[in-house]
């Protein structure tokens, strides 16, 4: 199983000196991946429900210093070697479709072949409404936005029709490194699971523990069955919050179930950067050897 990180993109530490050294530093000790999450601008009153909180509160300030995803991702994949980059997750139906294909395109490009997409559909209607984009009909829009970013990917000469896009007569150059970029989906509703059987790369849940994860994944392979999927099509991967102790026990109980990423939330809430490191380096005696050694 591979482990990665979050990155300092928000918070306290939000900028180039602490992405890079924490980058690095997760790099030499074994870390996996490196991951960032999206938002753009955080509303001042936010009445709709966080669904990864008891109270559904959201848990950023609106003055917290939050970088953009794919910026500071950018920044990661230059400071290092082999670490996997993936959004965790980037919200799509808030992001223009043609820019944003070719922003991820250039990532990928730049980073030889290293980035990974999980997306989400979004769930804060306020920040849709600042943004311009429309809230109804996010999780339609997304799926046919992941077709047509897909389609531009592969494609010499670009025309897709949809239902909300239409993109004809133009190229879209270079190609991703792998022939394409790994799309996983966020989300666990009869709806987000649905469109990870048609057309996931990957299931990438966030805020449930084990046991919830086993009794949705359940629901998946059903939903793939009936889609005429493969589950092995499907990497499974996991990140769980505050629903599950980060150590060898959590590993081992995701392993059984068939993840092979596994993504751990670091605090970045220490007076200095070392005490973030010295975090680092806890979490990486408390679940690399047992990850590492999974088959």
């Amino acid at each position: 199983m591979k482990v990665g990180i979050r990155i300092p993109g928000a918070g306290p530490w939000a900028g180039p000196e602490a992405i890079t050294e924490v980058s690095r530093f997760a790099e030499k000790i074994g870390f996996d991946s490196l991951w960032m999450t999206d938002h753009v601008a955080l509303p001042t009153r936010v009445e709709t429900a966080y669904p990864y909180t008891d109270d559904g509160k959201f848990l950023w300030d609106p003055a917290t210093p939050y970088l953009d995803c794919l910026t500071s991702l950018t920044w990661a994949a230059a400071a290092t070697e082999r670490m996997e980059l993936g959004t965790s997750c980037l919200i799509l139906p808030w992001r223009p479709l043609v820019q944003t294909a070719k922003t991820l395109v250039s990532i990928d490009v730049m980073s030889r072949g290293r980035l990974s997409v999980a997306i989400g559909v979004g769930w804060m209607k306020e920040q849709f409404e600042l943004l311009g984009a429309p809230f109804k009909d996010r999780g339609k829009r997304t799926t046919e936005m992941v077709n047509a970013m897909r389609h531009m990917w592969k494609e010499d000469e670009v025309a897709f029709d949809g239902e909300f896009y239409q993109l004809h007569d133009f190229k879209m150059y270079p190609k991703p490194v792998r022939g394409t970029i790994p799309v996983w989906f966020a989300g666990y509703s009869t709806a987000s699971l649905r469109r990870i059987a048609a057309i996931g790369d990957g299931w990438h849940p966030l805020a449930i523990g084990p046991e919830e994860y086993a009794g949705y994944l359940a629901t998946l392979k059903q939903y793939a069955e009936e889609a005429g999927r493969d589950m092995n099509e499907i990497t499974l991967t996991a990140r769980p919050l505050r629903k599950a102790p980060y150590n060898a026990e959590t590993i081992e109980a995701y392993g059984e179930l068939g993840v092979t990423h596994f993504i751990c939330d670091t605090s970045f809430e220490h007076d200095t950067l070392e005490a973030t490191m010295d975090e680092l380096a806890e979490l990486a005696d408390a679940v690399l050897p047992t990850a590492h050694n999974l088959p």
